[in-house]
């Protein structure tokens, strides 16, 4: 079952204006939600760990994003 809180009228708007834009747009808006979303999460785990500086806040996100193993490989934390 699919459901949508977006009205057909209002979907049809949005995907023609994302047909209307050239690639360039639709990457910059992307990039864009991306910044805002990784902000919000930055923020999040601040509040979280209050006390952490920012390589810790790094590795948190990164084990959420990409899982322990390869946040501790990445990050060379055993």
């Amino acid at each position: 079952m699919d459901q949508t809180d977006t009205s057909p009228e209002t979907s049809e708007i949005y995907f023609g204006r994302l047909a209307e834009m050239t690639p360039v747009e639709r990457l910059a808006v992307g990039a864009a939600l991306w910044r805002a979303g990784n902000s919000i999460q930055r923020s999040a785990m601040r509040r979280i760990h209050p006390g952490a500086d920012d390589a810790e806040i790094a590795f948190r996100i990164a084990v959420t994003r990409f899982g322990p193993e390869l946040a501790r490989k990445a990050y060379r934390r055993t």
